[in-house]
């Protein structure tokens, strides 16, 4: 009984899927989605995203945190790559959320509006690093907001 209640628990633990692993990869395959489509980015969103280090930090389901150091040049993402919370490097923005919301987006039909609209009522947080990246990014966010007046 011992045995078949062990392997059990084994077959469950292996059957489950790690949620933050699974959502890691599952941004990783929409970077070359994402690359196919930069150019169509507004240019506000583009000078903010253009040359940038982020460190983005998701809170998975399981309350755990994943880090990403996702680089971009020219709107292009050419480095995503999961890190320590340990790993240095210069990042000019911190961008955090959790899980659900990550997956929110992926998920989207419009993930650029809602990518916005996370942010706007704060389920994503950007800190930029640094005197220039903070005017660059209060800029960028006025920018944004009235274009979105608009309709833009």
């Amino acid at each position: 009984m011992k045995k078949i209640i062990t392997i059990l628990a084994l077959f469950l633990m292996i059957s489950m899927p790690m949620a933050s692993a699974d959502i890691v990869s599952d941004l990783d395959s929409k970077v070359d989605e994402y690359n196919e489509n930069a150019e169509y980015l507004p240019s506000y969103l583009q000078s903010l995203l253009g040359n940038e280090v982020i460190k983005l930090v998701i809170v998975t389901d399981e309350g755990d945190e994943r880090y990403i150091k996702a680089v971009t040049e020219d709107s292009y993402i050419t480095t995503f790559e999961e890190v320590d919370e340990d790993t240095e490097f210069d990042a000019s923005m911190v961008v955090g959320m959790n899980e659900a919301t990550a997956r929110t987006i992926l998920s989207s039909s419009d993930p650029l509006n809602e990518f916005i609209a996370a942010k706007d009522n704060g389920e994503i947080v950007i800190e930029p690093v640094g005197l220039i990246n903070t005017v660059k990014y209060t800029v960028a966010n006025v920018v944004m907001q009235v274009s979105s007046l608009f309709g833009f």
